[in-house]
């Protein structure tokens, strides 16, 4: 569908590794510099020993260990898992949350830049940006909430643990301070959990947590815009799916 982009593409920086000390087992997250690590050290303990994140052991420079978590990847998601991450969702979106004005945040431009860059590399027409960038000025609300989220909830990144059946997120470089709350939910909804959509949002509002219902509409635009800039930045092609805005057209 679109030429491959020899020399133009963004490459992932970091390395994963699992080393075992004494018999323990310890993940070892190597990124491109201390300041990445230092971020990943702060939001994880901001959440202290919640057990929905596995314990940090150390940050040093560009490095942060953390406690390797044993149990079974989630592959399918079942009744008692949704509400395993409904709850999940409600603790990170409940820590520290607060509600800012759209005109003091940068969303909307942002929306224009990636709908604008999408439209100059073909995959989307002129006509199409310009309906989009409009649509998201009539769903942009006064106010959002901003927090913490996880902004990378693909299934793979969950674990059941093997000793009390807790659900863990894994992939701490995926949790995220500062962030347009709702944006982990819409990444979710790309991947498995459209078909559970309404009863998610549903429980989800049911906890008490921040309520970005009213406004989802908004998070999902922005939140597809930026997300396929990046697949297609990265060359993952299969991911570049233009039918992903069909239904905020006209909105």
């Amino acid at each position: 569908m679109f030429r491959r982009l020899f020399g133009t593409q963004l490459l992932k920086s970091q390395d994963l590794r699992f080393v075992t000390i004494n018999g323990q087992r310890f993940k070892r997250v190597i990124l491109r510099d201390s300041f990445l690590a230092a971020e990943i050290e702060r939001q994880l303990e901001a959440f202290g020993a919640s057990d929905y994140f596995p314990g940090l052991v150390t940050r040093y420079e560009n490095e942060v260990w953390v406690q390797f978590v044993d149990g079974q990847r989630l592959v399918e998601v079942d009744e008692q898992a949704l509400m395993k991450i409904v709850d999940f969702y409600a603790a990170v979106y409940g820590r520290r949350s607060r509600q800012v004005a759209m005109a003091d945040l940068p969303y909307i431009n942002r929306l224009d830049q990636n709908l604008r860059f999408l439209s100059q590399v073909g995959v989307l027409s002129e006509a199409a940006r310009l309906d989009l960038e409009a649509v998201g000025r009539r769903l942009a609300p006064e106010r959002v909430w901003i927090g913490f989220d996880y902004v990378d909830p693909v299934l793979k990144n969950f674990v059941i643990a093997r000793d009390d059946g807790r659900l863990c997120a894994v992939d701490v470089e995926s949790l995220a301070d500062e962030q347009l709350i709702g944006t982990g939910v819409a990444k979710a909804c790309v991947h498995w959990l459209e078909p559970f959509r309404d009863a998610f949002l549903a429980r989800l509002a049911g906890t008490g947590a921040p309520d970005f219902q009213a406004y989802f509409r908004f998070v999902e635009l922005a939140f597809v815009a930026r997300w396929t800039k990046t697949k297609f930045l990265t060359q993952k092609q299969k991911f570049v799916q233009p039918e992903l805005f069909d239904r905020f057209h006209g909105l």
